[in-house]
């Protein structure tokens, strides 16, 4: 191998994964853009009157995101030993940094505000956990097959 190509060869390996990065639009709001579904672990709630103190709860749900980080959708939670809550709706905000995490911010119909961390894994899956010591969480959430939001790549 003459020095000519090990020259190309070596700039392709190290520009490969940058072009790559680029084509993959990176890590940005606007990249999530899309319907998305999500399942929490078990998690332990203290949300007070009229929720039984310190019991498990776990949700699933499904929710849309704009280019601009505007979320919106509904969930089903079970609480332990108390009750089923189908159809919470839900709004927030989600943002996401260059290097991949985030947070998601948002307010239920019932009241409840939160915001949690966030990383996204790929361009179809993020890991969330919430940052209320009190209302433990953790969960995933996967975009929807097909899913795109139309506006995703116009120009703001």
């Amino acid at each position: 191998m003459n020095k000519l190509t090990t020259t190309f060869l070596l700039a392709g390996m190290i520009l490969l994964p940058t072009a790559q990065a680029l084509a993959d639009g990176g890590c940005s709001t606007r990249s999530i853009a899309g319907k998305w579904m999500f399942a929490t672990g078990i998690g332990r709630q203290s949300l007070g009157p009229p929720f039984p103190e310190d019991k498990d709860i776990t949700a699933i749900g499904i929710f849309s995101v704009d280019r601009h980080g505007n979320a919106a959708g509904t969930f089903d939670a079970t609480v332990q030993d108390f009750t089923f809550i189908p159809g919470i709706a839900f709004t927030g905000s989600v943002a996401i940094n260059p290097d991949c995490t985030g947070t998601l911010t948002f307010v239920t119909t019932a009241g409840t505000a939160r915001t949690d961390s966030i990383v996204l894994v790929n361009k179809r899956e993020i890991l969330g956990m919430t940052q209320d010591p009190l209302n433990l969480w953790t969960y995933q959430m996967r975009k929807l097959s097909g899913s795109r939001d139309r506006n995703h790549d116009a120009e703001d």
